[in-house]
Order: C-alpha cells, then structure tokens, then sequence
C-alpha cells in the first residue's frame, strides 16, 4: 500500500476527525480510509488512534507521528514545486557581482556558455573590488574571494584561486631574477591599490619553511587593476603578484616568466554566495548550479 497515501489519510483525518468527511476529501470510501490507517498502524507496530463508536483520539505517539506527517508531507510537497520550477525555462533578468579579475578572467567564459544554453536568462554583472552586501545591494549572486563572513548566506564552494609571481624576460635580464623572497628588496614590484588602502598593500605573502610570511616590497607603479598590472608586468616594469588565472595566456606566450614558485602562499578560497530563499525561481537554481559544476 502507497505509505504517502496513507500519511496523508492519516493527517486529513486528525484535521476533519472523521473517517467520512477524509474519504470525501480524498475521494473514496470510509472503509478504504479505514484501511490506511490500520497499514499504517500494523506497519509502524502502535497504535495512532484510540476510537470508539462516537470518537476517536490520537494516542501520544500518534499525536507525535502526526507532526512528523505534516513535515514530510510538506516536503514531499516542496520538492514537487521545485521539480516543476526545475522542468520550467529559466527566463530573466540575473545581478551578480565580482571581483575585477575573477569576473573578466574565471567568471566570463563560464557565463558565456551559460548564455549559450540559456539564452533568455539576461545576466547583469557588476565588477568590483569593494566589499558587496548582496541583500543591501540587491544582487542575486555574489562570489568572493578570501574568508567568509556572511553567516546567513548559503555558500557553495568553488575551486581556490593561487597567487604567483611573475616578470618579464626583459625586466629579468636586466635586473637579474630573484631566487629567494627577500631579494625582492631590491627589485620594483608592482603593487595592486586595495579599496581601502592599507601598510599591508605594501606587503607580499609566502610560504617559507611551511609558514605564512609576508615580506615588504616597494615600487614606482601602483595600480587598482589586474589588468593594468599585468600589461605594466609585460612592458618590464617590475614583478606582479596576480592570480594564475590572470597570468597564464601570458606565461603560455612567454611575455612573463613565473618565478619564486618553491615560496607561492597558500591558495585563496572562492566561494559563490546566496540567501537561504527556499522559493528560488528556475534562473537562479540553474545559475547557481551551471557555476558550481564548472568552477568546482
């Protein structure tokens, strides 16, 4: 015998208090709703209604059994809803923000195959390098970089993003090629301008002897611009750290030499981030998902 049908025969008579007025509702007979109680009775091994001639009423496990009915019920409900919002075409209109370099260089390709498949979801994407309060700002989306502090946010992990260091081959031959972090003391190191300027812009991370340390570096060139930075790099201004994600097309040509890759610091955490709504319509869910898969 069907276990939901019997559940729901089940709720509906503590609801009405009669075995008549259920199988009205659920358009049958009084001896069949009869019949799903007693399964599920002899199913669970206790007893859920003490009945008599003129009344019935719920034994103390039954009073329990019905609350944990009513919870799966309304689940089995829910998935039923996002099963048909699923099997919906996702159409609309998407805000997602990002930071500068993760957005032109990891996030782009991914959405343009996105928008290939689902070519009525309209993608609004603001880029920017500033902290963004999803549900102030008003985006559908946000994904960052480094730790986490949004609690109430649900956060979907994707793959790290790793820092290297990289120059030119003709700043390299000229100024020689650092073989150890301290050597960029005396090396032009282009320096990326945070939002909110710190004394730790002035500061590059590394791993040595397995820990984290940050060594001071200085330089004539400054930017708040991956893409600036990267092109200064290339024309032989001075050492950038960026992530790899940004340097590789360059590495790949041999317009940049990656170097101090046995001191690389730890890998950066990404994260892709989104409020708890339960009701999400089709163009997110797919959204969410798509992204996930492809940057997991």
């Amino acid at each position: 015998m069907d276990l939901v049908k019997c559940m729901e025969a089940f709720v509906i008579t503590v609801k009405t208090g009669s075995f008549a007025a259920t199988s009205i509702s659920l358009n049958t007979s009084p001896q069949m709703i009869a019949k799903y109680i007693l399964f599920l009775e002899n199913y669970l091994g206790l007893k859920l209604l003490n009945r008599t001639t003129r009344s019935q009423h719920l034994t103390e496990f039954g009073k329990q059994y019905y609350e944990r009915c009513l919870f799966i019920l309304g689940e089995i409900k829910s998935t039923k809803t996002l099963a048909q919002q699923f099997s919906q075409e996702p159409k609309g209109r998407l805000r997602i923000s990002a930071p500068i370099s993760y957005g032109q260089f990891n996030l782009i390709p991914v959405i343009s195959r996105f928008m290939k498949c689902y070519p009525k979801v309209n993608i609004d994407m603001q880029l920017s390098d500033r902290y963004v309060d999803l549900v102030k700002d008003d985006f559908d989306v946000v994904f960052r970089i480094g730790s986490l502090n949004d609690s109430s946010l649900i956060a979907r992990k994707l793959s790290d993003l790793q820092l290297i260091f990289a120059a030119s081959p003709s700043y390299l031959a000229q100024n020689g090629i650092p073989s150890i972090p301290d050597d960029l003391k005396k090396h032009q190191c282009l320096i990326y301008q945070y939002v909110t300027p710190t004394k730790k812009d002035n500061f590059w991370p590394f791993t040595i002897n397995g820990k984290l340390t940050n060594i001071a570096i200085s330089g004539a060139f400054q930017s708040n611009n991956t893409t600036a930075l990267a092109t200064a790099a290339i024309e032989g201004l001075g050492i950038t750290m960026l992530p790899e994600s940004v340097l590789n097309e360059s590495i790949k040509q041999s317009k940049l030499i990656p170097i101090l890759q046995d001191f690389l610091p730890p890998p950066r955490e990404a994260h892709l981030l989104y409020t708890a709504d339960k009701q999400r319509l089709p163009k997110l869910n797919i959204f969410i998902e798509f992204m996930v898969n492809a940057l997991s």
